[in-house]
């Protein structure tokens, strides 16, 4: 069976730097060996003419970048308009980070424990005025935001961006956790019986544990879904237990979990992801505009021309409809899957035989098989051959440790982003 090989292009500059229309990579490799271009990048390809184009032969067709916003991941695709049908230029997805909570607990940890060791000052209170700052986003969700744009200035580096479109995120968080559309009335309304949650619970539950019916006793407000686990914030999480039943369950969640959602009459609901795509979105939006034109979508919109067009449902495809240049000649482009590189480095060995790390190598078994991934960590090992040796991740998320650099091929070398 013969597959259809996906289309893939490359980006273009003059001389001068001046962008010009993509061109399909097959074409981009010609023109390198007929030594009319250079390469600059590989991934993504870009290269350079050998010569200055005047502006009156530059094609001015227009370029959409469209974004399909998300918590995990966020699709982004450039569509160019043409006369017969419009051009899928590149489609990908980057997939954003999910653990910047957790290292600035790590890190709250350890500067709790250095400055309980300062005995020769006092301790300090309210001294984090960066946190109370007017406008604040929260890095957790902030450097998502960041990610895109540093994904959208690296692309209008190399190609004229002429307007960008981006789906309008709007999540009725009230909905979710009521489980139906609330009117209008309602929303001004508390969903609750009191404003402190705890409380609330323990009224709702007539102050009674739910699991052994004391009711003169000490009383704790259990998240049935932990919040260590994504579980929500809210009254259908919670249910009243006494202390010596909320000290059993306590590490067992997962085998009491569907007995109290059923008790309370609750849900379990996971709200971070629809949090983390509200909040910081009017900033995003302001630093877009600084790039391109901004247009904004809704989903609707989006659904329906992905119907009418007959197009599979992904990431990417949604940010091609979300341009709205359809229909267009192929949405077979390869996809790239992008990731963001931290900018701090905890590496001890800088480089190793001509590698370093991050770098996207290829590795080349003795029968012949062979794995790409990336560089995660460089060693010299402690033994009497002092072998050099790497720790390399695949593009599946499977780790291989201890290979050498005999069998080792650098692909590439990525700068701030790795697009794989």
């Amino acid at each position: 069976m013969i597959t259809k090989k996906e289309m893939q292009y490359a980006f273009v500059i003059d001389k001068e730097g001046k962008k010009l229309s993509p061109t399909p990579v097959d074409n981009a490799w010609y023109l390198i060996r007929k030594d009319k271009a250079e390469l600059i990048e590989q991934y993504p390809m870009v290269i350079r003419l050998n010569k200055t184009l005047p502006q009156r032969k530059v094609d001015d067709n227009p370029i959409v970048l469209g974004i399909d916003d998300g918590a995990h991941k966020v699709g982004i695709a450039l569509v160019q308009r043409c006369k017969t049908k419009n051009k899928v230029l590149f489609k990908g997805v980057i997939d954003l980070r999910q653990d910047v909570s957790k290292k600035m607990d790590e890190r709250r940890g350890y500067r709790r424990y250095r400055r309980s060791h300062k005995r020769y000052r006092e301790k300090r209170f309210d001294n984090r005025g960066s946190s109370k700052r007017k406008g604040r986003i929260p890095p957790s969700i902030y450097q998502k935001k960041e990610a895109i744009l540093r994904v959208v200035k690296r692309l209008n580096k190399y190609v004229r961006i002429d307007k960008i479109i981006i789906e309008d995120v709007a999540i009725d968080i009230r909905a979710l956790t009521e489980g139906y559309k609330p009117y209008k009335w309602q929303y001004q309304k508390s969903n609750r019986l009191d404003e402190n949650l705890r409380r609330a619970t323990f009224m709702r539950d007539d102050y009674t544990c739910q699991m052994c019916g004391k009711n003169f006793a000490k009383l704790e407000a259990h998240h049935i879904v932990p919040l260590r686990d994504s579980g929500s914030n809210s009254i259908y999480n919670l249910i009243t237990l006494c202390c010596d039943c909320h000290e059993k369950v306590t590490g067992n969640e997962s085998e009491y979990k569907e007995k109290f959602l059923n008790i309370i009459e609750g849900r379990e609901l996971d709200l971070k992801p629809a949090m983390h795509v509200m909040q910081g979105k009017s900033y995003l939006r302001s630093e877009l505009k600084k790039i391109a034109n901004l247009e904004i979508t809704d989903g609707g919109t989006t659904a329906n021309k992905r119907i009418d067009y007959g197009i599979s449902k992904s990431h990417t495809d949604d940010a091609i409809c979300i341009t709205g240049l359809l229909p267009v000649d192929t949405v077979d482009v390869k996809e790239v899957t992008i990731k963001p590189i931290r900018t701090k480095k905890k590496n001890r060995i800088e480089e190793l035989e001509g590698f370093q790390h991050r770098d996207i190598i290829r590795y080349t078994k003795r029968d012949g098989t062979k794995y790409e991934g990336y560089i995660t960590a460089l060693r010299i090992k402690n033994n009497k051959y002092n072998s050099k040796v790497c720790n390399f991740r695949s593009f599946s998320e499977k780790t291989y440790r201890g290979y050498g650099f005999r069998n080792l091929t650098l692909i590439n070398r990525p700068k701030g982003l790795m697009f794989i």
